[in-house]
């Protein structure tokens, strides 16, 4: 998050530095090129006043960096009367400040001759050393880069601090998600010692596979298509040796290996489909999972059979997806859910990219 912090704030600091030479080195000089070409036929006249656009830039940017202080820190502090109080201060010490860079360029004998007979001029003139017009104007533009910097850097730092809190909910959700499913391979693998099933071994090493995948593999905010559906299968693999009497099917079409997708995001809908669809079938059930790849949209379907006494109450695992499809894929997502006598039904469809 610090980091995160340190990078805004170099980018906009960057920002205004570009923003202050633009405003009092190059406007100047494209000002004085339209003006040679325009009124005295020659563009290449404006290189008589580089002096003025030095001496006289260098000492407005002090002055226009300064002003710029008191409007960002009265945007921070949000008071009016205290930046209305600094603005007065602010002018009149302007008025001082550019009368001594006069009198300072008057006598700097290296400067032009005519640049310093008019600095000793204009110092000598007992009026207001500034333009008001100008001023007003300038206080509008450095006004304007004030307020843009500053809600520029709200904008950034609650949208880091809304992707910090967006990843502490997502593994808030995995972590309740993971003791979920291991506890319902688990009983998987339970149910089969019981019987005494030879294949009890074989569940039990895909589990690991599984086990190795979800602590080293799911632990990234993202991990390759292929390896979550090489995951998923083996999950499909536990459930149809338990159910081998019923019908069931998984179909990958069209992955990959560029594709990335947030780890253990269709679990919940495959284990919903056998926890409801298959446990209390003697064979006529089925389970049928389809997920497909167009392009960068992924569409994983879903059916199960419903035996007649089904308790299809939304579970841990599928309150969870629903989060994070909602976290994850705002606006992104579809998803249907369709259920008759029969069946029930799921399609969820993502845009990847």
């Amino acid at each position: 998050m610090v980091g995160r912090v340190n990078k805004i704030e170099r980018k906009y600091f960057w920002i205004e530095v570009v923003y202050f030479i633009v405003f009092y080195y190059l406007f100047p000089i494209f000002t004085d090129i339209e003006y040679a070409h325009n009124e005295r036929g020659d563009s290449s006249l404006f290189i008589n006043g580089i002096s003025d656009w030095l001496v006289y830039g260098t000492t407005s940017l002090f002055s226009g960096v300064i002003f710029y202080l008191i409007v960002r820190h009265a945007l921070v502090s949000k008071k009016l009367l205290l930046f209305i109080l600094y603005t007065a201060l602010f002018l009149t010490g302007l008025h001082y400040y550019t009368k001594v860079v006069y009198l300072i360029v008057a006598n700097w004998n290296w400067l032009p001759q005519q640049m310093r007979q008019n600095a000793a001029r204009w110092a000598q003139r007992d009026v207001i050393h500034f333009s008001v017009v100008y001023m007003f104007r300038e206080f509008l533009c450095i006004g304007a880069l004030a307020y843009f910097i500053y809600s520029s850097k709200k904008e950034a730092e609650l949208r880091a601090l809304k992707e910090q809190q967006l990843l502490s909910e997502l593994n808030y959700l995995k972590a309740q998600l993971h003791p979920h499913f291991f506890f319902n391979t688990m009983n998987n693998i339970y149910s089969l010692a019981l019987k005494q099933s030879k294949e009890t071994a074989p569940v039990v090493a895909r589990l690991a596979d599984m086990m190795r995948y979800v602590l080293y593999e799911a632990d990234q905010p993202r991990v390759l298509l292929e390896k979550e559906t090489a995951f998923l299968n083996d999950y499909v693999e536990v459930e149809r040796i338990r159910h081998q009497h019923n019908a069931i099917q998984f179909d990958v079409q069209g992955i990959n290996n560029d594709l990335t997708i947030e780890p253990l995001l269709m679990l919940p809908f495959i284990e919903n489909a056998f926890k409801h669809g298959l446990e209390e079938e003697t064979g006529q059930g089925f389970v049928k999972i389809i997920i497909c790849i167009m392009e960068s949209e992924l569409t994983l379907e879903v059916s199960n059979s419903k035996p007649s006494r089904s308790n299809t109450t939304t579970g841990i695992g599928l309150q969870n997806v629903f989060k994070r499809l909602e976290l994850l894929y705002p606006q992104r997502h579809d998803l249907d859910i369709k259920e008759d006598s029969n069946t029930y039904n799921v399609t969820l469809t993502l845009e990847l990219a």
